[in-house]
């Protein structure tokens, strides 16, 4: 028979055991309360995370919306400027739609960059190549500006013939009429106005060939660069364009080539020989607004914008 002392052992260790079941029970609830705090926590952030998305996903359709009528414009540096100009007209009576003209890409730039689906109208000085064509580019030329040999406003060349810039290319002649020192600007060999120039004679090649080898020339890489030059270097002299001189408001002075001034209408007549043929390059699939954008520049508006922004309009 067990004693007293036996008994109230045994009660102790019974109350000792309960004592930790109760603590292990408590601990168990504990971990479930915790482990149910942490997944509804869980679940709220990924709600709030969800909803936040949401709503964002809600105002960028909406900004999306809200500029979807809109297109790029980017080419060679000459035709920026009335590009911008023929955007402004154009949203006279469009003031919904967002026409962005980019900075110069170059022409072979512009046709990559429509290529692409970087820009929607690319502006070039050249027409596309079979395989550019191949891949989706169509160009078509809607204006022609004359292409002039320039100084500085404030330098004193005068008027002169192609003879005189064979010698002036070839380092023959180095000085203007009035004895100061005359600048070239050069462009580099593929650019437009390089091959053009390589096209007036076999002598005036032979000349380029020589400049471009002659070290100390300065080397203008974009259209806006060789403006700033022809701007800034005192006895300046280089080519550009009468629609680049005339939407950038340059302090530029285009000379009289073989006794003939540079001007829209002695290019209509045929009397100024030198010009540069400016083309409009769309993909296989252009949106509305670019097709909206290229039947304006065709429209009597477009042409008279093109008239004042120096260029001369082509008909369809």
């Amino acid at each position: 028979m067990r004693t007293f002392s036996a008994i109230a052992e045994k009660c102790d260790e019974y109350k000792r055991r309960a004592r930790t079941g109760i603590a292990r029970a408590s601990a168990a609830r504990a971990a479930a309360h915790g482990l149910i705090a942490r997944l509804a926590q869980c679940f709220l952030n990924q709600f709030h995370a969800v909803c936040i998305a949401g709503i964002g996903a809600t105002f960028a359709m909406a900004a999306v919306g809200a500029h979807a009528d809109s297109i790029k414009i980017g080419g060679t540096g000459t035709g920026l400027g009335a590009m911008k100009l023929m955007a402004q007209e154009f949203n006279k009576s469009r003031p919904d739609a967002q026409l962005i003209v980019t900075p110069s890409l170059g022409s072979t730039g512009a046709i990559r960059a429509v290529l692409a689906g970087a820009v929607d109208i690319g502006i070039s000085s050249r027409p596309v190549t079979a395989e550019e064509n191949r891949q989706g580019a169509s160009a078509r030329a809607y204006a022609r500006t004359p292409f002039v040999f320039a100084t500085g406003a404030k330098n004193n060349g005068a008027g002169l013939t192609l003879p005189q810039l064979v010698q002036i290319y070839s380092g023959k002649v180095t000085r203007w009429p009035d004895g100061s020192p005359i600048r070239l600007v050069v462009r580099p060999d593929a650019d437009a106005d390089t091959i053009a120039m390589r096209a007036f004679s076999a002598e005036m090649n032979a000349a380029i060939t020589e400049a471009l080898a002659r070290k100390g020339l300065r080397m203008a890489d974009t259209d806006q660069d060789n403006a700033d030059a022809l701007e800034t270097l005192p006895g300046s002299l280089g080519t550009t364009t009468l629609t680049q001189i005339v939407t950038e408001n340059r302090a530029i002075r285009p000379l009289a080539l073989d006794g003939v001034t540079p001007t829209l209408q002695t290019l209509a007549a045929g009397r100024y020989r030198y010009f540069k043929t400016l083309h409009l390059v769309t993909g296989r699939n252009p949106s509305p607004l670019a097709r909206d954008f290229v039947a304006f520049i065709r429209s009597p508006a477009g042409q008279a914008v093109l008239a004042r922004s120096g260029n001369l309009a082509l008909p369809e």
